[in-house]
Protein backbone atom coordinates (compact mmCIF):
# COMPACT_ATOMS: atom_id res chain seq x y z
CA UNK A 1 0.00 0.00 0.00
CA UNK A 2 2.87 2.39 0.89
CA UNK A 3 4.52 1.68 -2.46
CA UNK A 4 1.29 2.37 -4.39
CA UNK A 5 0.81 5.62 -2.44
CA UNK A 6 4.35 6.75 -3.29
CA UNK A 7 3.82 5.94 -6.98
CA UNK A 8 0.59 7.92 -6.98
CA UNK A 9 2.35 10.95 -5.47
CA UNK A 10 5.12 10.50 -8.04
CA UNK A 11 2.59 10.49 -10.88
CA UNK A 12 1.00 13.70 -9.62
CA UNK A 13 4.44 15.31 -9.27
CA UNK A 14 5.33 14.40 -12.86
CA UNK A 15 2.13 15.99 -14.10
CA UNK A 16 2.67 19.14 -12.12
CA UNK A 17 6.24 19.58 -13.37
CA UNK A 18 4.82 20.12 -16.84
CA UNK A 19 3.40 23.43 -15.70
CA UNK A 20 6.90 24.84 -15.21
CA UNK A 21 7.74 24.60 -18.92
CA UNK A 22 7.32 27.74 -21.00
CA UNK A 23 5.83 27.73 -24.48
CA UNK A 24 4.52 29.99 -27.21
CA UNK A 25 1.96 27.65 -28.80
CA UNK A 26 0.31 24.28 -28.23
CA UNK A 27 1.77 22.95 -31.48
CA UNK A 28 5.31 23.06 -30.16
CA UNK A 29 4.24 20.81 -27.25
CA UNK A 30 3.47 17.88 -29.56
CA UNK A 31 7.04 16.63 -29.17
CA UNK A 32 7.21 16.93 -25.37
CA UNK A 33 7.49 13.41 -23.84
CA UNK A 34 4.15 12.00 -22.77
CA UNK A 35 3.23 10.33 -19.50
CA UNK A 36 0.71 7.76 -18.31
CA UNK A 37 -1.35 7.46 -15.16
CA UNK A 38 -2.73 3.93 -15.15
CA UNK A 39 -5.73 2.77 -13.15
CA UNK A 40 -3.57 1.49 -10.29
CA UNK A 41 -2.09 4.95 -9.79
CA UNK A 42 -5.16 7.11 -10.26
CA UNK A 43 -4.62 10.52 -8.61
CA UNK A 44 -7.72 10.36 -6.42
CA UNK A 45 -7.70 7.12 -4.37
CA UNK A 46 -11.04 7.85 -2.71
CA UNK A 47 -12.72 8.05 -6.10
CA UNK A 48 -10.96 4.93 -7.34
CA UNK A 49 -12.15 2.98 -4.29
CA UNK A 50 -15.75 3.31 -5.50
CA UNK A 51 -15.31 2.77 -9.24
CA UNK A 52 -16.88 -0.68 -9.22
CA UNK A 53 -19.34 -0.32 -6.33
CA UNK A 54 -22.34 -0.78 -8.63
CA UNK A 55 -21.30 -4.40 -9.24
CA UNK A 56 -22.26 -5.25 -5.66
CA UNK A 57 -20.14 -7.98 -4.14
CA UNK A 58 -16.40 -7.99 -3.53
CA UNK A 59 -16.13 -11.10 -5.72
CA UNK A 60 -17.73 -9.31 -8.67
CA UNK A 61 -15.60 -6.20 -8.19
CA UNK A 62 -12.40 -8.23 -7.99
CA UNK A 63 -13.25 -10.22 -11.12
CA UNK A 64 -14.10 -7.08 -13.09
CA UNK A 65 -10.94 -5.31 -11.94
CA UNK A 66 -8.85 -8.27 -13.10
CA UNK A 67 -10.37 -8.30 -16.60
CA UNK A 68 -10.09 -4.54 -17.05
CA UNK A 69 -6.49 -4.59 -15.84
CA UNK A 70 -5.67 -7.27 -18.43
CA UNK A 71 -7.12 -5.09 -21.18
CA UNK A 72 -5.23 -2.07 -19.84
CA UNK A 73 -2.01 -4.09 -19.89
CA UNK A 74 -2.62 -5.14 -23.48
CA UNK A 75 -3.05 -1.49 -24.46
CA UNK A 76 0.25 -0.60 -22.75
CA UNK A 77 1.98 -3.43 -24.58
CA UNK A 78 0.63 -2.16 -27.91
CA UNK A 79 2.72 0.98 -27.31
CA UNK A 80 5.95 -0.82 -26.42
CA UNK A 81 7.64 0.61 -29.51
CA UNK A 82 5.58 3.78 -29.65
CA UNK A 83 7.00 7.15 -28.65
CA UNK A 84 4.24 8.81 -26.63
CA UNK A 85 4.43 12.59 -26.85
CA UNK A 86 2.20 15.59 -26.41
CA UNK A 87 -0.21 14.22 -23.82
CA UNK A 88 -0.93 12.39 -20.59
CA UNK A 89 -2.88 9.12 -20.79
CA UNK A 90 -5.15 8.48 -17.80
CA UNK A 91 -7.11 5.28 -17.22
CA UNK A 92 -10.18 4.80 -15.02
CA UNK A 93 -12.58 1.89 -14.48
CA UNK A 94 -16.32 1.88 -13.84
CA UNK A 95 -19.04 -0.67 -13.15
CA UNK A 96 -22.76 -0.72 -13.83
CA UNK A 97 -25.57 -2.20 -11.79
CA UNK A 98 -26.06 -5.82 -12.95
CA UNK A 99 -28.93 -6.05 -15.40
CA UNK A 100 -30.27 -8.48 -17.97
CA UNK A 101 -29.79 -8.89 -21.69
CA UNK A 102 -33.12 -9.12 -23.52
CA UNK A 103 -34.78 -9.28 -20.12
CA UNK A 104 -33.56 -12.80 -19.45
CA UNK A 105 -29.81 -13.21 -19.10
CA UNK A 106 -28.13 -11.66 -16.03
CA UNK A 107 -24.87 -9.88 -16.80
CA UNK A 108 -22.66 -7.48 -14.88
CA UNK A 109 -21.06 -4.93 -17.19
CA UNK A 110 -17.98 -2.85 -16.52
CA UNK A 111 -15.86 -0.43 -18.56
CA UNK A 112 -12.37 0.97 -19.05
CA UNK A 113 -11.79 4.57 -20.14
CA UNK A 114 -8.33 5.84 -21.16
CA UNK A 115 -8.44 9.51 -22.09
CA UNK A 116 -5.65 11.37 -23.86
CA UNK A 117 -5.22 14.73 -22.10
CA UNK A 118 -3.14 16.88 -24.41
CA UNK A 119 -0.54 19.43 -23.44
CA UNK A 120 -1.75 22.96 -24.14
CA UNK A 121 -0.07 26.33 -23.95
CA UNK A 122 -1.87 28.81 -21.69
CA UNK A 123 -0.30 32.20 -21.08
CA UNK A 124 3.07 30.82 -22.17
CA UNK A 125 2.86 27.97 -19.65
CA UNK A 126 2.48 24.32 -20.53
CA UNK A 127 -0.59 22.76 -18.93
CA UNK A 128 -2.51 19.52 -19.23
CA UNK A 129 -5.94 19.94 -20.80
CA UNK A 130 -8.75 19.02 -18.40
CA UNK A 131 -10.71 17.33 -21.23
CA UNK A 132 -9.84 14.73 -23.83
CA UNK A 133 -10.77 14.21 -27.48
CA UNK A 134 -8.91 10.98 -28.19
CA UNK A 135 -10.00 8.11 -25.96
CA UNK A 136 -9.69 4.33 -25.81
CA UNK A 137 -12.57 2.47 -24.19
CA UNK A 138 -13.40 -1.14 -23.39
CA UNK A 139 -16.92 -2.36 -22.62
CA UNK A 140 -17.29 -5.77 -21.04
CA UNK A 141 -20.67 -7.51 -21.24
CA UNK A 142 -22.31 -4.75 -23.24
CA UNK A 143 -22.13 -3.28 -26.71
CA UNK A 144 -22.61 0.33 -27.70
CA UNK A 145 -24.45 1.22 -30.87
CA UNK A 146 -26.59 -1.91 -30.69
CA UNK A 147 -30.12 -0.79 -30.01
CA UNK A 148 -33.64 -2.12 -30.19
CA UNK A 149 -35.06 -2.10 -33.71
CA UNK A 150 -38.22 -0.38 -32.54
CA UNK A 151 -39.10 2.25 -29.98
CA UNK A 152 -42.42 2.67 -28.22
CA UNK A 153 -43.99 5.74 -26.67
CA UNK A 154 -45.62 4.97 -23.33
CA UNK A 155 -43.31 1.98 -22.93
CA UNK A 156 -44.92 0.98 -19.60
CA UNK A 157 -47.61 -0.76 -21.66
CA UNK A 158 -44.98 -2.92 -23.35
CA UNK A 159 -43.45 -4.41 -20.23
CA UNK A 160 -43.85 -8.16 -19.96
CA UNK A 161 -46.59 -7.39 -17.43
CA UNK A 162 -48.26 -4.14 -18.57
CA UNK A 163 -47.42 -1.13 -16.38
CA UNK A 164 -45.31 -3.30 -14.06
CA UNK A 165 -41.63 -2.86 -14.78
CA UNK A 166 -39.50 -5.92 -14.05
CA UNK A 167 -36.64 -5.42 -16.49
CA UNK A 168 -38.42 -7.36 -19.22
CA UNK A 169 -40.43 -6.32 -22.25
CA UNK A 170 -42.52 -7.97 -24.94
CA UNK A 171 -40.39 -9.70 -27.57
CA UNK A 172 -40.89 -7.02 -30.25
CA UNK A 173 -39.08 -4.58 -27.97
CA UNK A 174 -35.99 -6.81 -27.88
CA UNK A 175 -35.53 -7.25 -31.63
CA UNK A 176 -32.44 -5.62 -33.11
CA UNK A 177 -31.63 -4.03 -36.46
CA UNK A 178 -27.92 -4.41 -37.06
CA UNK A 179 -25.56 -2.96 -39.62
CA UNK A 180 -23.69 -5.95 -41.07
CA UNK A 181 -20.59 -3.77 -41.53
CA UNK A 182 -20.10 -3.81 -37.75
CA UNK A 183 -18.63 -7.32 -38.07
CA UNK A 184 -20.47 -8.68 -35.06
CA UNK A 185 -20.70 -12.48 -34.98
CA UNK A 186 -17.34 -12.83 -36.77
CA UNK A 187 -15.00 -10.58 -34.75
CA UNK A 188 -12.81 -9.68 -37.72
CA UNK A 189 -11.70 -6.17 -38.53
CA UNK A 190 -13.31 -3.04 -37.18
CA UNK A 191 -16.28 -0.83 -37.88
CA UNK A 192 -15.70 2.92 -38.21
CA UNK A 193 -18.70 5.21 -37.90
CA UNK A 194 -17.31 8.11 -39.98
CA UNK A 195 -14.83 7.53 -42.83
CA UNK A 196 -11.59 9.36 -42.16
CA UNK A 197 -11.32 10.57 -45.76
CA UNK A 198 -14.54 12.54 -45.28
CA UNK A 199 -13.02 14.65 -42.48
CA UNK A 200 -10.82 17.69 -43.01
CA UNK A 201 -7.21 17.36 -41.88
CA UNK A 202 -6.69 18.94 -38.45
CA UNK A 203 -10.42 19.07 -37.66
CA UNK A 204 -11.26 18.81 -33.98
CA UNK A 205 -15.00 19.18 -34.44
CA UNK A 206 -15.63 15.70 -35.88
CA UNK A 207 -15.14 12.62 -33.70
CA UNK A 208 -14.48 9.33 -35.48
CA UNK A 209 -14.74 6.02 -33.66
CA UNK A 210 -13.43 2.59 -34.52
CA UNK A 211 -15.30 -0.34 -32.96
CA UNK A 212 -14.07 -3.89 -32.45
CA UNK A 213 -16.69 -6.43 -31.29
CA UNK A 214 -15.71 -9.75 -29.74
CA UNK A 215 -17.87 -12.80 -29.09
CA UNK A 216 -17.30 -16.30 -27.78
CA UNK A 217 -15.64 -18.49 -30.45
CA UNK A 218 -17.87 -20.95 -32.23
CA UNK A 219 -21.14 -19.37 -31.09
CA UNK A 220 -23.37 -16.67 -32.54
CA UNK A 221 -24.28 -13.86 -30.17
CA UNK A 222 -27.13 -12.76 -32.44
CA UNK A 223 -29.45 -14.96 -34.46
CA UNK A 224 -32.06 -13.90 -37.02
CA UNK A 225 -35.65 -13.45 -35.92
CA UNK A 226 -37.89 -15.72 -37.98
CA UNK A 227 -40.90 -14.43 -39.87
CA UNK A 228 -43.12 -16.42 -37.55
CA UNK A 229 -41.52 -14.89 -34.44
CA UNK A 230 -41.95 -11.39 -35.85
CA UNK A 231 -45.58 -11.89 -36.86
CA UNK A 232 -46.49 -13.46 -33.52
CA UNK A 233 -44.74 -10.55 -31.78
CA UNK A 234 -46.92 -8.13 -33.76
CA UNK A 235 -50.06 -9.83 -32.41
CA UNK A 236 -48.82 -9.26 -28.86
CA UNK A 237 -48.06 -5.63 -29.71
CA UNK A 238 -51.58 -5.05 -31.05
CA UNK A 239 -53.13 -6.15 -27.76
CA UNK A 240 -50.83 -3.82 -25.83
CA UNK A 241 -51.69 -0.99 -28.22
CA UNK A 242 -55.37 -1.72 -27.65
CA UNK A 243 -54.87 -1.47 -23.87
CA UNK A 244 -52.87 1.74 -24.20
CA UNK A 245 -55.37 3.56 -26.41
CA UNK A 246 -58.32 2.36 -24.35
CA UNK A 247 -56.72 3.90 -21.27
CA UNK A 248 -55.99 7.13 -23.14
CA UNK A 249 -59.60 7.38 -24.29
CA UNK A 250 -60.80 6.70 -20.76
CA UNK A 251 -58.56 9.47 -19.40
CA UNK A 252 -59.93 11.90 -21.99
CA UNK A 253 -63.51 11.00 -21.12
CA UNK A 254 -62.90 11.33 -17.37
CA UNK A 255 -61.19 14.70 -17.78
CA UNK A 256 -63.86 16.02 -20.10
CA UNK A 257 -66.66 14.79 -17.82
CA UNK A 258 -65.08 16.68 -14.95
CA UNK A 259 -65.19 19.88 -16.99
CA UNK A 260 -68.84 19.33 -17.96
CA UNK A 261 -70.26 18.68 -14.47
CA UNK A 262 -72.12 21.97 -14.02
CA UNK A 263 -73.16 23.59 -17.34
CA UNK A 264 -75.45 26.09 -15.63
CA UNK A 265 -72.83 27.43 -13.24
CA UNK A 266 -69.83 27.11 -15.56
CA UNK A 267 -71.14 27.28 -19.14
CA UNK A 268 -67.77 28.12 -20.70
CA UNK A 269 -66.03 25.28 -18.89
CA UNK A 270 -68.82 23.00 -20.08
CA UNK A 271 -68.22 24.05 -23.70
CA UNK A 272 -64.48 23.60 -23.24
CA UNK A 273 -65.11 20.08 -21.95
CA UNK A 274 -67.22 19.21 -24.98
CA UNK A 275 -64.50 20.49 -27.29
CA UNK A 276 -61.77 18.74 -25.32
CA UNK A 277 -63.61 15.41 -25.73
CA UNK A 278 -63.96 15.82 -29.50
CA UNK A 279 -60.52 17.22 -30.24
CA UNK A 280 -58.47 14.81 -28.17
CA UNK A 281 -60.38 11.71 -29.29
CA UNK A 282 -59.82 12.83 -32.89
CA UNK A 283 -56.23 11.64 -32.53
CA UNK A 284 -57.52 8.06 -32.38
CA UNK A 285 -60.01 7.74 -35.27
CA UNK A 286 -61.61 4.28 -35.56
CA UNK A 287 -58.80 2.88 -33.41
CA UNK A 288 -60.53 -0.35 -32.42
CA UNK A 289 -61.44 -1.18 -36.01
CA UNK A 290 -57.91 -0.40 -37.21
CA UNK A 291 -56.34 -2.73 -34.67
CA UNK A 292 -58.78 -5.50 -35.61
CA UNK A 293 -57.93 -5.09 -39.31
CA UNK A 294 -54.16 -5.27 -38.92
CA UNK A 295 -54.50 -8.16 -36.48
CA UNK A 296 -56.57 -10.08 -39.04
CA UNK A 297 -53.92 -9.41 -41.72
CA UNK A 298 -51.17 -10.98 -39.60
CA UNK A 299 -53.33 -13.93 -38.55
CA UNK A 300 -54.08 -14.62 -42.23
CA UNK A 301 -50.37 -14.58 -43.15
CA UNK A 302 -49.56 -16.98 -40.30
CA UNK A 303 -52.33 -19.34 -41.35
CA UNK A 304 -51.78 -19.39 -45.10
CA UNK A 305 -47.98 -19.79 -45.31
CA UNK A 306 -45.87 -22.91 -44.89
CA UNK A 307 -43.64 -23.66 -41.93
CA UNK A 308 -40.63 -23.38 -44.26
CA UNK A 309 -41.65 -19.87 -45.35
CA UNK A 310 -42.32 -18.78 -41.76
CA UNK A 311 -38.92 -20.07 -40.64
CA UNK A 312 -37.02 -17.67 -42.91
CA UNK A 313 -35.42 -14.54 -41.42
CA UNK A 314 -37.68 -11.54 -40.97
CA UNK A 315 -36.49 -8.70 -43.23
CA UNK A 316 -38.11 -5.36 -42.47
CA UNK A 317 -37.93 -1.69 -43.41
CA UNK A 318 -34.35 -0.56 -42.68
CA UNK A 319 -35.08 2.93 -41.35
CA UNK A 320 -37.76 4.15 -39.01
CA UNK A 321 -39.85 7.06 -40.24
CA UNK A 322 -42.50 9.23 -38.62
CA UNK A 323 -45.54 9.94 -40.74
CA UNK A 324 -47.77 12.90 -39.90
CA UNK A 325 -51.09 14.08 -41.26
CA UNK A 326 -54.18 16.04 -40.27
CA UNK A 327 -57.44 14.48 -39.15
CA UNK A 328 -60.52 16.68 -39.43
CA UNK A 329 -63.06 16.64 -36.61
CA UNK A 330 -65.24 19.54 -37.76
CA UNK A 331 -66.20 21.65 -40.77
CA UNK A 332 -63.91 24.57 -39.96
CA UNK A 333 -60.56 25.15 -41.68
CA UNK A 334 -58.73 24.72 -38.39
CA UNK A 335 -60.89 21.89 -37.08
CA UNK A 336 -58.17 19.26 -37.29
CA UNK A 337 -55.49 17.57 -35.20
CA UNK A 338 -52.04 16.37 -36.21
CA UNK A 339 -51.47 12.62 -35.96
CA UNK A 340 -47.95 11.20 -35.76
CA UNK A 341 -47.39 7.51 -36.48
CA UNK A 342 -44.16 5.58 -35.91
CA UNK A 343 -43.02 2.18 -37.16
CA UNK A 344 -45.07 2.05 -40.35
CA UNK A 345 -43.80 1.05 -43.79
CA UNK A 346 -45.55 3.88 -45.62
CA UNK A 347 -47.79 6.88 -45.02
CA UNK A 348 -50.63 4.92 -46.61
CA UNK A 349 -50.21 2.14 -44.02
CA UNK A 350 -49.92 4.70 -41.23
CA UNK A 351 -53.18 6.40 -42.21
CA UNK A 352 -54.95 3.16 -42.95
CA UNK A 353 -54.32 1.18 -39.77
CA UNK A 354 -51.41 2.80 -37.90
CA UNK A 355 -48.18 1.53 -36.37
CA UNK A 356 -46.84 -1.90 -37.32
CA UNK A 357 -49.33 -2.45 -40.12
CA UNK A 358 -47.97 -5.53 -41.88
CA UNK A 359 -47.74 -5.13 -45.65
CA UNK A 360 -45.07 -7.71 -46.44
CA UNK A 361 -41.41 -8.39 -45.77
CA UNK A 362 -38.64 -6.35 -47.39
CA UNK A 363 -36.49 -9.16 -48.85
CA UNK A 364 -36.31 -7.57 -52.30
CA UNK A 365 -36.32 -3.94 -51.16
CA UNK A 366 -32.92 -3.58 -49.45
CA UNK A 367 -34.47 -4.39 -46.10
CA UNK A 368 -32.79 -5.07 -42.77
CA UNK A 369 -32.69 -8.49 -41.12
CA UNK A 370 -34.09 -8.51 -37.59
CA UNK A 371 -31.92 -10.16 -34.95
CA UNK A 372 -32.26 -11.21 -31.34
CA UNK A 373 -29.78 -12.35 -28.72
CA UNK A 374 -29.06 -16.07 -28.99
CA UNK A 375 -30.45 -17.65 -25.78
CA UNK A 376 -27.92 -20.50 -25.90
CA UNK A 377 -25.02 -18.03 -25.90
CA UNK A 378 -25.63 -16.89 -22.32
CA UNK A 379 -26.07 -20.25 -20.61
CA UNK A 380 -24.43 -20.13 -17.21
CA UNK A 381 -24.54 -16.36 -16.82
CA UNK A 382 -26.87 -16.70 -13.84
CA UNK A 383 -24.06 -18.45 -11.95
CA UNK A 384 -21.30 -16.06 -12.93
CA UNK A 385 -22.67 -12.74 -14.27
CA UNK A 386 -19.24 -11.04 -14.15
CA UNK A 387 -17.63 -13.52 -16.54
CA UNK A 388 -16.97 -11.87 -19.93
CA UNK A 389 -19.54 -12.91 -22.51
CA UNK A 390 -18.95 -10.10 -24.99
CA UNK A 391 -16.40 -7.30 -25.23
CA UNK A 392 -16.32 -4.17 -27.31
CA UNK A 393 -13.22 -2.01 -27.79
CA UNK A 394 -13.49 1.48 -29.22
CA UNK A 395 -11.01 4.16 -30.13
CA UNK A 396 -12.46 7.61 -30.62
CA UNK A 397 -10.15 10.12 -32.24
CA UNK A 398 -9.91 13.40 -34.09
CA UNK A 399 -8.00 13.89 -37.33
CA UNK A 400 -4.89 15.45 -35.84
CA UNK A 401 -1.31 14.24 -35.86
CA UNK A 402 -1.63 12.85 -32.33
CA UNK A 403 -5.10 11.37 -32.84
CA UNK A 404 -4.18 9.53 -36.04
CA UNK A 405 -0.88 8.33 -34.57
CA UNK A 406 -2.56 6.83 -31.49
CA UNK A 407 -5.39 5.09 -33.33
CA UNK A 408 -3.18 3.67 -36.08
CA UNK A 409 -0.67 2.32 -33.57
CA UNK A 410 -3.53 0.68 -31.65
CA UNK A 411 -5.06 -0.79 -34.80
CA UNK A 412 -1.77 -2.25 -35.97
CA UNK A 413 -0.21 -3.40 -32.70
CA UNK A 414 -2.94 -4.26 -30.19
CA UNK A 415 -3.24 -7.98 -29.40
CA UNK A 416 -6.87 -8.54 -30.36
CA UNK A 417 -6.53 -12.32 -30.10
CA UNK A 418 -5.77 -11.96 -26.39
CA UNK A 419 -9.15 -10.27 -25.94
CA UNK A 420 -10.89 -13.05 -27.88
CA UNK A 421 -9.24 -15.55 -25.56
CA UNK A 422 -10.87 -13.88 -22.56
CA UNK A 423 -14.24 -15.07 -23.88
CA UNK A 424 -13.39 -18.74 -24.21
Amino acid sequence: MKQIFMLTISSIFLLNTAFAQTCSSSEELLTVPGKQVDAAHWEWPQEKAHWLDALGTAVHKSAANAILTKIETLEKQSRSNYNLTGCVLKTAFSGKTPTTIAGKYPLASYDLNMGCYEYICVKNKMMVNGEYQNVFRAYVNRYTGIESAFSFPDEAYYYETPKKYNGQFISLYNFIKMDDSKNINNGKGFYQDIPENSVKEGSRSVYMTRHWYFTKPGMLLFVPVTRKEYLEALLVYYERERLLIADKIKDIEVESAGMMKNPQKYPQLYENGKRNLIVRKAKYPDWQQKIDIKKAIVQKVLKENTAEWLAKPAVVKPKTETFSWKNNYGPGQNDNVSIDTYNADSKEDAQKTGSFTFSGFWDNKSGAVLYKYNPDYFKGSEKNPTKPYMIELTYRYVKTTLGKSLVENFTQNFNFDAVRNMLE
